[in-house]
């Protein structure tokens, strides 16, 4: 009588574990849209910001070549 209690008490807690995986829908294609346009966005900010960055340096690089041409 305890053995079958306790398979049964073991099968109920596996069936349990289970059907809380299984807690989390599949997202729809429109929301997958929105979550790449964010990430897309994230990703021309990042790139926008490496640009100003980059031309900062060739104006460096520029004054410093301008400044030992002329010492």
């Amino acid at each position: 009588m305890k053995t079958t209690y306790f398979l049964m008490m073991g099968a109920l807690l596996a069936l349990a574990v289970n059907l809380h995986s299984q807690g989390v829908l599949p997202k729809s294609p429109v929301d997958k849209l929105k979550d790449l346009k964010a990430k897309n966005a994230e990703i021309i900010e990042k790139q926008n910001a490496t640009l100003l960055k980059l031309d900062e340096m060739e104006k460096q690089s520029e004054q410093m070549r301008f400044m030992s041409k002329r010492s």
